[in-house]
């Protein structure tokens, strides 16, 4: 009976890491506030990187430019689209090679990112978010977030849950803190660090009781402690 509870309380962590972390279901659930935050993006960067900067750097300011299409369709759910173009327009695939280093190049390898991950290619999606540096604070926290969601998938769940850690606390915010923290803490029970899981979800309890992580924090405290 005993060997059973446990089989049992062990299958539901592996079952709500899969739907924390899961591609699918990621994208699902976040899609929204992801596009969102992309979209924002050039906003954000003329204000954080200047006019002078788009003036003196034509790469910069072309590359801004150029991505709109192939973004267009990433909004409309055309990933295959987005990925490689058409003779109207370049694909995000040429794009993150073509601009590098640029806001468009950051937009198009995020873009290339969610696409490995989609098709299961999570070393490929890695390379692809390292290749990411973004200054905004919810896509900026996203990107360190999805390489934690990856390596879980890798099954390397030391390096996912330092990941986990960075994202909530970059930045901290009533977003993505809460999100990648409950994250963080089902990733250190599956560690058997309970210890480090119940700060985890203490802090969400603590400092973002009214985030969605908030709703059932008590059930997994209560887990941990027993």
């Amino acid at each position: 009976m005993a060997k059973n509870k446990k089989q049992t309380k062990a299958q539901t962590k592996a079952d709500e890491l899969d739907q924390l972390t899961g591609t699918e279901s990621f994208i699902d659930k976040y899609k929204k506030p992801l596009l969102i935050g992309g979209g924002a993006l050039v906003v954000i960067l003329l204000g954080i990187v200047g006019y002078q900067k788009f003036i003196s750097e034509p790469h910069e300011l072309e590359s801004r430019e150029v991505y709109w299409p192939a973004y267009y369709e990433f909004e409309q759910d055309s990933m295959a689209l987005a990925i490689t173009g058409s003779e109207e327009f370049d694909g995000m695939e040429d794009i993150a090679d073509e601009y590098s280093g640029t806001s468009g190049g950051n937009i198009a390898n995020y873009t290339m990112g969610l696409a490995a991950m989609d098709e299961g290619q999570f070393k490929d999606a890695i390379d692809y978010f390292d290749e990411c540096d973004f200054e905004d604070i919810v896509v900026g926290s996203m990107v360190i977030g999805l390489k934690g969601d990856c390596y879980v998938e890798l099954d390397d769940y030391e390096t996912a849950v330092d990941l986990f850690e960075d994202a909530a606390a970059r930045e901290q915010n009533e977003f993505t803190s809460p999100m990648f923290l409950l994250k963080a803490g089902i990733v250190y029970e599956t560690l058997d660090q309970n210890e480090d899981a119940l700060n985890a979800y203490e802090k969400i309890k603590s400092d973002w009781g009214n985030s969605e992580e908030a709703i059932d924090i008590e059930k997994y405290i209560a887990r941990v402690k027993n």
